[in-house]
């Protein structure tokens, strides 16, 4: 797996994964200059991907993830209203997490993990060892509610997520398993 192992290191942190069956959309030409047939990723069995000409169509695939994207943080927004989005388009935790949304307490982060989207609940630093206590408390309150919010949020527009089960491994959550509709 390499590089596609993401995964939270705080206390009251976690991840969903969104796999890229679900965001990526993949074309292939039309003969003779026809109209193009373009899929999603899961569509698409391994015999026509080998014996076809299918390629990534990465402009039509950043339009699906912004899509997920929007909508998760619509969904997550009506859920835990305390959460807003980011003070600009471009906040970054690091060289790898790009910030979508945050309150007192957390951002909601996305980072790239090769196979999938993760999506991830990063707990906030306090700037104090006073503060950082005090921070630390309502975070454990709160953050597996939070999870809980996020799961239902990406199941309200995903078929399914991943979760992290071990350092190299991870299952999938379905909507019927989480009881979304």
């Amino acid at each position: 797996m390499g590089r596609g192992n993401v995964y939270v290191t705080g206390s009251y942190e976690g991840l969903f994964y969104i796999d890229n069956d679900d965001l990526q959309v993949w074309r292939k030409d039309g003969p003779d200059g026809k109209e193009p047939e373009i899929r999603m990723m899961a569509d698409i069995s391994l015999d026509e991907l080998v014996a076809d000409d299918w390629y990534v169509d990465e402009i039509e695939s950043s339009y699906k993830e912004e899509d997920v994207l929007r909508c998760f943080c619509a969904e997550l927004r009506k859920l835990c209203p305390s959460f807003q989005p980011a003070a600009n388009s471009n906040v970054w935790l690091g060289n790898e997490r790009r910030v979508i949304l945050e309150n007192e307490l957390f951002y909601i982060c996305v980072e790239d993990n090769e196979w999938s989207l993760a999506v991830e609940l990063i707990q906030k630093d306090g700037y104090s060892d006073c503060q950082s206590a005090w921070l630390a408390g309502l975070q454990k309150r709160r953050y597996r509610g939070y999870l809980d919010d996020m799961k239902k949020a990406l199941l309200a527009r995903l078929p399914s997520i991943g979760v992290r089960t071990g350092p190299w491994t991870h299952g999938t959550i379905t909507r019927e398993e989480a009881g979304v509709c």
